[in-house]
């Protein structure tokens, strides 16, 4: 329940300590300094590499890449528009965290970008970086809900070489059965 490293003054260093396993809990200073000293590095560097080594030891998994992105309230220094936040049900400065997990639902990778009002636009950027971790040739189903809807998205996929699975709300016909084929 410690979002913020000024929280850590309202807890015993010592009972705090235990919990992480150390004597003591660091001083607030101390984890301010430590967290810069991570944020200021090239932490997209080490995002990245880690999301190839994901690539690379689930092979098997990647036939299949579920996306979905999620509102978050943002309460920094920078000026960002806008974004209608759904659990408080205001509108207020935020980000979007758009993952992509394996066909098992493992994390692959995750972007933080300036929210998007529907995943349509948010979806060309991280299949770019899909595509360069996956290499030129395989071909992988990109699975997302209606909010990726779009005609031009989907020729866009098509085109650079990603196949996919998602729906439109709405009543639809259902289609017969004797359209489908069994296959292994």
């Amino acid at each position: 329940r410690v979002k913020h490293p000024e929280n850590l003054k309202e807890y015993s260093p010592p009972e705090f300590g235990r919990i992480l396993g150390l004597d003591r809990a660091p001083e607030v200073k101390t984890l301010r300094r430590k967290l810069r000293r991570l944020s200021s590095g090239p932490s997209e560097a080490l995002l990245e590499a880690l999301a190839q080594r994901r690539v690379k030891a689930r092979d098997e998994a990647m036939g299949f890449l579920y996306v979905d992105g999620h509102v978050r309230v943002y309460s920094g220094k920078h000026r960002l528009p806008k974004a209608h936040v759904t659990r408080m049900r205001i509108s207020m400065p935020a980000t979007q965290d758009v993952w992509v997990n394996d066909a098992v639902g493992d994390p692959v990778l995750f972007i933080t970008q300036e929210a998007h009002p529907q995943l349509v636009s948010a979806l060309p950027p991280l299949l770019e970086e899909v595509r360069e971790l996956l290499g030129p040739d395989r071909r992988a189903t990109v699975v997302f809900d209606r909010g990726g809807w779009s005609p031009a998205l989907f020729r866009h996929m098509v085109a650079v070489g990603f196949d996919l699975l998602t729906y439109r709300k709405g009543g639809a016909e259902p289609i017969p059965e004797d359209c489908f084929e069994e296959h292994d």
